[in-house]
């Protein structure tokens, strides 16, 4: 057996060092195509944790009365720790709130807080995360019972952009694995055929071993092994290039830091992608290789 994988192996090279001009034409185009499903592929996915992330952000605001005590209203955001789905509940107080509206008045140069006086017309506030988002309807909805929480006057949840990105998201995630998909059959295709060029190169050779007696097993072990080869090392150096590429995008991205960004989670490791890379391609490459040369041993 092991005799056997190093004829395979060998023969494997000698057939690479013999054919350079199309060894290299195979190896190139394999390359690009693990390069283009790569990018794509991490792309679609970036895209989708974005849009995923977004609901998260959103959270519900419970306003109370305004003659609401701070121990009611402390107690209050005691009980909605307990509500299931809460992740966090964090109180604004109203003297908090009106320092808020003044800044923003300074901000935008308006003088709204400034006919107020001393008066302090705004309620206590309780902000509430909800996980998962889907949950925060739910969770409006059994706060806005007037019998259970008579203390508050009003809650604001922006349901309808929630189930809008919701969808979007759900979208994203359906649209992007059917992209995913025709990406990896697109790649096989093109990695099969330009291996079956280099098999079609061969078909003389691939004659002659038949007539001498040559197994289909050990006519197929060089090729498929070759095309491996290709798989691997066009995979490896696909995921070089896309590293490179988004190590540079994302030092030059860092500098403009959006708020609309912040709180994505981080994209998969560079050691991920090679590994993920490289699997790709071993597996195309074993697989594309065995089917291009069945058409030869027939």
């Amino acid at each position: 057996m092991f005799h056997t994988l190093v004829f395979v192996l060998e023969e494997a090279g000698k057939s690479i060092r013999r054919n350079g001009l199309m060894s290299f034409a195979a190896l190139s185009t394999v390359t690009v195509a693990l390069m283009v499903f790569g990018g794509s592929l991490f792309g679609l996915y970036r895209l989708h944790q974005f849009v995923a992330s977004q609901p998260g952000r959103f959270r519900i605001s419970v306003f109370l009365h305004v003659d609401q005590s701070r121990a009611a209203t402390l107690e209050l955001a005691r009980r909605m720790r307990g509500l299931p789905g809460v992740e966090s509940v964090s109180v604004v107080t109203k003297e908090q709130a009106l320092a808020d509206l003044r800044r923003k008045d300074e901000r935008r140069q308006t003088n709204i807080t400034a006919a107020l006086g001393n008066v302090n017309p705004l309620p206590d506030r309780i902000d509430i995360r909800v996980s998962p988002p889907e949950r925060s309807t739910a969770v409006a909805d059994s706060l806005r019972d007037s019998k259970r929480y008579p203390q508050i006057e009003a809650v604001r949840d922006e349901r309808a952009l929630l189930e809008q990105l919701l969808a979007t998201s759900r979208l994203v995630r359906n649209i992007g694995g059917s992209i995913a998909a025709l990406l990896f059959l697109a790649t096989g295709v093109v990695i099969q055929n330009t291996l079956r060029l280099t098999i079609f190169a061969r078909r003389r050779e691939i004659a002659i071993m038949r007539l001498v007696g040559a197994t289909r097993a050990l006519i197929r072990g060089p090729l498929v092994a070759e095309g491996v080869f290709y798989g691997v090392i066009g995979a490896l150096l696909a995921g070089i290039a896309l590293a490179s590429v988004l190590t540079q995008s994302s030092r030059y991205l860092g500098r403009y830091q959006t708020p609309l960004a912040q709180g994505i989670p981080p994209g998969p490791s560079v050691p991920i992608m090679m590994g993920s890379l490289l699997a790709v391609g071993l597996i195309l490459g074993a697989v594309t290789s065995w089917m291009a040369i069945r058409r030869f041993l027939r």
